[in-house]
């Protein structure tokens, strides 16, 4: 575990870090990579790396397989403070490694800006958990580039915060580059959550696919942005995005804008957007069985939201993922009991 405290690096955090990993505080050649990994001319990019409250490097060794998740755990208590975290992680070549990103705080701002390469047949298991306090507005930037033959697993989770958008922009910089990047928001009372995906594919052979799933009730309201760019020269591109939103109140509001841009002509690419409110046919199939209302209702959204947690691979992800989105489920009985 990696410990950020009000977007500071906790001392003693880098201690005892698993063998194949090295660290150290950013210097100016890690910035320039950092500058050329984020996201370009964007208001995170500038603004965290201008007001950069604690910068760190991570790199993994060629060739190793890091089996122990690290861990970048983000706390905070301060309303008055704005947090700018920069990290930026390398992945050498055939290298593996499993990251996950938990962000708990209660700061007035969080502005974490992550910049992440991916080198030649490397391998990235990856998670972020966005569960803010009510009062905090976390915007997130994360540019990712992945060279010929390497494989990004990566999921996002929204569930906190009173304004929260998750962006990741990702260049497939050569051949046989394979990316999955799946997301679910979950929100409630007058939450906003937005999920905003770049996807390039600048070279030809590569395959992305996005799983977007959002549950709303009360006044709050989701957004999924995607866009798929396939360059001139990225023939044999297979780019997927399906969005589905569940709505559980008539004030909640979900919107979706998938959007491709196609510049080869061999391609398979696709994408989707659905909103819609729970099926009474199928709740009243449930409930005539002698199962509450509730339960029911908790056992259709739980099967919604496993599309996307059934694309995570790694169990250890897939094991951190699933409480929060149970948690989540809990508290829904809760409000809906009261």
């Amino acid at each position: 575990v990696i410990h950020f405290h009000n977007g500071v690096l906790v001392a003693g955090s880098l201690n005892n870090m698993p063998k194949g990993i090295s660290t150290r505080l950013v210097n100016e050649d890690d910035l320039t990579a950092i500058v050329s990994l984020a996201p370009a001319n964007h208001p995170v990019t500038d603004l965290s790396v201008a007001a950069m409250t604690s910068g760190l490097s991570l790199d993994v060794v060629v060739g190793t397989k890091v089996i122990t998740p690290i861990i970048l755990m983000f706390t905070g208590e301060c309303s008055s403070v704005s947090t700018h975290p920069v990290v930026l992680l390398r992945v050498g070549r055939g290298a593996e490694v499993v990251v996950a990103e938990w962000h708990n705080t209660s700061v007035g701002l969080s502005a974490p800006l992550m910049a992440i390469d991916i080198a030649d047949n490397a391998r990235l298991d990856y998670a972020k958990i966005q569960q803010d306090g009510a009062t905090t507005t976390h915007l997130a930037a994360t540019g990712i580039k992945m060279g010929e033959a390497a494989v990004l697993d990566g999921f996002q989770l929204s569930i906190g915060g009173c304004l929260a958008r998750l962006e990741a922009h990702v260049m497939l910089a050569a051949e046989s580059a394979d990316c999955r990047l799946s997301a679910i928001y979950l929100g409630r009372r007058n939450q906003h959550h937005d999920i905003t995906t770049n996807m390039t594919h600048a070279r030809g052979h590569c395959r992305s696919n996005q799983v977007i799933r959002g549950v709303l009730d009360g006044s709050a309201r989701g957004v999924f942005q995607g866009k798929v760019h396939v360059a001139q020269d990225a023939q044999k591109t297979d780019g997927q995005q399906m969005s589905r939103a569940l709505l559980l109140s008539r004030k909640a509001e979900a919107d979706a804008k998938p959007e491709l841009e196609i510049y080869a002509d061999d391609v398979i690419c696709a994408h989707g957007a659905t909103v819609g409110e729970l099926d009474e046919t199928q709740l009243f199939y449930l409930t005539s069985r002698g199962i509450p209302r509730e339960v029911a209702r908790a056992m259709l959204i739980t099967a919604f939201l496993d599309d996307a947690v059934d694309t995570i691979e790694n169990i250890d992800l897939s094991a951190m993922l699933r409480p929060h989105v149970t948690g989540w489920m809990q508290e829904q009985e809760e409000i809906v009991d009261a």
